[in-house]
Formats: C-alpha cells, structure tokens, sequence
C-alpha cells in the first residue's frame, strides 16, 4: 500500500501584499534572511495597493494544438502554440494611484496623482483632481508585484495591461466600491529583473521567487 509523505509546511495560506509600478520603475534586488525576504518597503517607486475583496490569482494558460492521424483517436503530439500569464484582484480601496493603474494610465506623474492624466486645481485644503483615462495608443504598461504575508514568496509581472471590465458599484453598506483588474503579461524588449543571477538577456514575462 503506497503511503504519501507529507509536508504540512508546504500548505501556502492567507494572502499578501500587492505592488504596481510603471514599467520605468526598478525591479527590487531580493535578499532572504532566516527564511523569509525582506519588507517591500524597500520597493522604491513601487505603489502599495491596499486590501482587495479576492486576493492575489497568478493564472498561467498555455494554449495547445493536437496532432492527429487519422488512424487513432489519440493525439501523436501535443504542441503548446501559446501561453498567457494574467495577475487578478479586485481593490477594495480607491485612491489616484488605483485610478491611474486599473485604466491603464500608469505613468510615473498620473501615479502621483498630480499631473499626467490627473488635472488638478485649487491650493491646499481646497484642491481637488480630475482623472482623464487615456486616448487611443496613449495607455501605459505596468508591472506588478505580490509578497505572500509570510513573506517566503515574491512574484513579479514585468509588462502588463488591464483588460478587465472596470464597473466600480457605488451603494450602500457593506457593498463597496471595487476596481477589477486582470493585469495580462506582454513581453517585454528586455528583463528588468536581475534576481538569480538572471542577465538583460534573459527575457520572460513572468517569475516566481520563493525561499
């Protein structure tokens, strides 16, 4: 009788932090200690997004293509012809930073929410902003990044765009104000990542960092 082994510390629970930042941003360097990475307080130029209402879903689809004779039902060869790397969360809370990421409008002034696609006026006390999605050709990649709150995972998408529908409902308690996104991987013309030894070189559109 064949008796599993079993690993209960390879059970992963609970959820973590998610990061964005244009893609002009730096990749953190990763440094591990006693098992865990460090804060992500150190992610310079990188915008913390708060609590969503579903978590963090890294969703790898690799697309495929049988090859069949026709002298059996079964497949010869299965060819992998394409894959799609996609991070989902739904935000829970609103800020211009949000705003300027769940439309594609991620750039380095309309992230500090005073100039790119924000218009602001008024002083202190009395100024206020007004957001102005992005025209057609004119939207902005973004990276996006994930530390498990036992900080043993980091997992970095290095050019991305939303392609969720975007359709915040504004009611009464508890129902609250969401922003979908479904951040799609493109890739990139080189790796802004040199964790691990990895080169310029060495282009991938996705990693997953783990100690």
């Amino acid at each position: 009788m064949g008796t599993a082994t079993l690993n209960p510390g390879a059970n992963k629970f609970s959820a973590g932090e998610i990061l964005m930042a244009p893609v002009t941003a730096t990749v953190p360097t990763l440094a591990a200690s006693g098992g865990k990475f460090g804060p992500t307080s150190a992610w310079t130029g990188w915008q913390k997004l708060g609590g969503t209402t579903t978590g963090f879903t890294l969703t790898v689809t690799p697309t495929t293509a049988d090859f069949v004779v026709q002298e059996s039902f079964y497949p010869m060869h299965i060819i992998q012809t394409a894959e799609t790397a996609d991070a989902s969360f739904t935000l829970a809370e609103l800020s211009r930073a949000a705003l300027a990421y769940v439309f594609n409008a991620g750039s380095a002034a309309s992230v500090a929410g005073t100039g790119g696609s924000f218009a602001t006026t008024g002083a202190s006390g009395t100024e206020f902003a007004q957001f102005n999605s992005p025209l057609i050709g004119q939207q902005f990649r973004a990276m996006v990044g994930w530390q498990s709150e036992q900080d043993d995972e980091v997992i970095f998408l290095y050019q991305t765009l939303n392609v969720a529908t975007v359709a915040p409902v504004r009611a009464k308690g508890p129902q609250e104000a969401a922003l979908a996104f479904n951040c799609r991987s493109e890739l990139p013309a080189t790796n802004p990542d040199t964790n691990c030894g990895a080169t310029s070189t060495m282009v991938l559109p996705w990693r997953w960092y783990m100690v």
